[in-house]
């Protein structure tokens, strides 16, 4: 039986041999087809509600913002260590659109709020990359327009929350290093604002150089050593050519399984550069510490952002909002004689109990003047959200909660959102 068996597979074995016949040789088309299915697509989605009260005169409507966030991506297979990028991103109003868009043709809107969500039909990401990478050294040189975020984003940064993301056209070289270091620069040759291309000096054009250093120990310490040399070519823009140096310093340093300290150290300097006609000598510092335990966070910390007059002051226009989901401290006040932000919080976040992907944020603000010590105001901030994992977990449903009350500086504000969003 067992000679019987053998020679029954020996001969289906020479039966398919003998009758297969050769596989035929693909077209053109199929060839392309073949090597398009190995490369990467991307999309993600989120449709937001929003609005933004202000108590003060200049605001007596308040803004109502219904849009729909739609990006779709796809990165090419890497052939002989190169490859292709683009991202279609659109922002499209549904429903009620009763917000402000500085500059925005058709969008502004005096006597609302704003609410930096333009409507926009754009090519939002568009690259080429070559890698190259051995053992203990790697680079990477890209060449269009892409996202940026440098640190927490304080400097550069991509604006998630908003609908229309920021991004640059720039090249770029990415060095990986031994021993956990890593060099970061980028030339910039402009900038595709939130606002919208439309908008005016929606996408500023510069000779703007940025670098970025930096050396990490796992579950302990990330340093970055960065640089970020902003030159505007437009005249009107000129006043935010600024020379940023700095260094930043963050953990978590983890102890066990279940703790570590959370922790945070900046320093900056700021100076006028390029073709800025004032004198700029700003400082920028931040400090946070605390804890974290079984996947919350708790801290406290204190941002500086220095000012001496309403020309000599710390600027970040190519950041996101910080100090607060109001968005009231964008930019860094000026008040009369007070300039300059000193912003004191104290924050909560981690996961909701017992269902699984539930998250909270929370955050108390004090703000100061920088120079004077005027009290500008303070706010809170709540947040949660919950990605739906009993369904899927690609899919996010969450909301937003700020309030803000006003001392020397704005009026009493109020914002929120509800917003669903799917990513992947």
């Amino acid at each position: 039986m067992l000679l019987f068996a053998a020679d029954v597979t020996l001969a289906d074995t020479q039966e398919t041999l003998t009758v297969s016949p050769p596989p035929a040789e693909m077209s053109a088309p199929e060839k392309v087809w073949s090597f398009l299915e190995k490369g990467k697509l991307s999309a993600s989605t989120r449709y937001r509600f929003e609005v933004f009260e202000r108590d003060q005169l200049a605001f007596p409507h308040t803004s109502e913002a219904s849009t729909l966030r739609l990006a779709i991506g796809y990165e090419t297979p890497t052939v002989a260590g190169f490859s292709a990028f683009a991202e279609y991103e659109g922002v499209y109003d549904l429903g009620r659109a009763n917000y402000d868009v500085p500059g925005a043709p058709g969008q502004t809107k005096p006597g609302y709020p704003t609410i930096l969500d333009p409507a926009v039909n754009q090519l939002n990401q568009g690259w080429g990359r070559w890698r190259w990478a051995d053992t203990n050294f790697q680079v990477a040189l890209t060449v269009g327009r892409q996202e940026i975020m440098l640190n927490d984003g304080r400097f550069v940064s991509i604006s998630t929350w908003r609908q229309n993301h920021q991004s640059f056209d720039t090249a770029q070289m990415l060095v990986g290093l031994p021993y956990g270091f890593g060099l970061s620069y980028y030339y910039l040759d402009r900038a595709h604002r939130v606002v919208g291309n439309d908008a005016i000096d929606g996408e500023p054009s510069m000779n703007s150089h940025l670098f970025d250093l930096r050396w990490k120990r796992k579950n302990q310490v990330n340093i970055s050593a960065y640089g970020v040399l902003l030159d505007y070519d437009s005249p009107t823009l000129y006043a935010l050519s600024t020379r940023t140096l700095g260094v930043r310093c963050t953990g978590p340093w983890n102890i066990n399984q279940d703790w570590g300290v959370y922790y945070a150290a900046e320093f900056a300097n700021q100076a006028d550069y390029g073709r800025n006609p004032n004198s700029v000598n700003a400082n920028y510092w931040l400090g946070e510490l605390g804890v974290v335990t079984k996947g919350h966070t708790f801290k406290a910390g204190v941002a500086w952002l220095g000012g001496q007059s309403a020309t000599d002051k710390l600027s970040t226009p190519l950041a996101h909002p910080f100090n607060g989901w109001t968005e009231l401290f964008s930019s860094n006040p000026s008040r009369g004689t007070s300039h300059g932000l000193e912003a004191v919080y104290l924050s909560a976040s981690g996961p909701v109990g017992r269902l699984d992907g539930l998250a909270y944020s929370l955050t108390l603000y004090n703000y100061h003047a920088a120079n004077d010590r005027a009290h500008y105001g303070s706010e809170f901030d709540f947040g949660l959200a919950w990605k739906v994992k009993p369904v899927w977990d690609k899919w996010e449903i969450g909301s937003r909660f700020s309030y803000y009350w006003a001392d020397e500086l704005f009026g009493n504000a109020l914002r929120a959102s509800v917003y669903t969003s799917i990513s992947f």
